[in-house]
């Protein structure tokens, strides 16, 4: 079943001080092809954000400020932004990635195809540093990414009081219940998730997606260790879609000034 406007998708962000990083990310929910939405932050910053809101129409804006304070967990500042969200549709929307403008939309038919939970099985990878800036990757888990979540909406489930791996016990928590949906690798276009060095987990952790299955890691030692031409690996030959999709964050990138 094809969405439709009746389909209201609550686009949930956790930030603190990454302005320009999230304006980025806004920048490409603004440009969804689907369009009811409703753009829930919680901003949890030195700085307010609230004038980024301007991006959208003020029916669609649902913004929350919450003192910075060293007692704010990650995982209570997403089940804030569960609970103050309106849409019968949730899509996790990380402040310092970026999304295709299809990515709502394709998520969405999945769910009306049958399914209460939706996740991407992998996504491409970027790393802000100059030996790999150009050398965008793809990665994959096999339960799926779960920071790529889209779920119907749900009173009940919710994420753990963690500071960091939330989101894969939140995502543990939809597959238990059954009717989970993972959009396979042809679809890793669709979200390409950046290493900016302030992330939660270091530049090892997203390393490691390149090397975290035994054929993986053959691959990685073979390519990095042997032929000294890591990016002959094949995890760095991207599809038509894929290169598109990275051409189009490297320019939105380049017009914020990011990168």
């Amino acid at each position: 079943m094809s969405p439709t406007e009746d389909d209201k998708v609550s686009c949930l962000i956790v930030t603190a001080n990454r302005k320009n990083l999230l304006k980025r990310s806004l920048l490409s929910l603004k440009n969804q092809t689907h369009k009811n939405i409703e753009v829930v932050v919680v901003d949890n910053g030195e700085e307010k954000v609230d004038e980024l809101m301007k991006l959208f129409p003020d029916d669609q804006v649902n913004y929350t400020y919450i003192q910075p304070s060293p007692d704010n967990i990650l995982g209570d500042l997403r089940n804030i932004s569960l609970e103050k969200a309106t849409g019968n549709y949730m899509i996790c929307w990380d402040d310092d990635d970026w999304f295709h403008p299809k990515r709502i939309e394709i998520q969405l038919q999945s769910l009306n195809s049958g399914f209460d939970v939706c996740c991407l099985e992998g996504n491409i990878f970027h790393i802000d540093s100059p030996d790999l800036i150009d050398h965008p990757y793809i990665g994959r888990l096999p339960d799926g990414s779960p920071n790529s979540i889209m779920h119907r909406r749900n009173d009940q489930i919710r994420y753990p009081s963690m500071r960091r791996g939330e989101d894969t016990v939140y995502l543990n928590r939809w597959i238990g219940q059954g009717r989970y949906k993972m959009l396979d690798l042809s679809y890793a276009y669709l979200f390409v998730r950046v290493f900016h060095g302030t992330n939660v987990s270091g530049k090892k952790h997203f390393l490691r997606r390149l090397k975290n299955s035994p054929q993986n890691w053959v691959q990685y030692m073979w390519h990095a260790k042997i032929k000294g031409d890591l990016f002959g690996h094949p995890k760095f030959q991207l599809s038509d879609d894929e290169l598109k999709s990275f051409e189009m964050f490297m320019r939105d990138s380049k017009e914020l000034e990011i990168l």
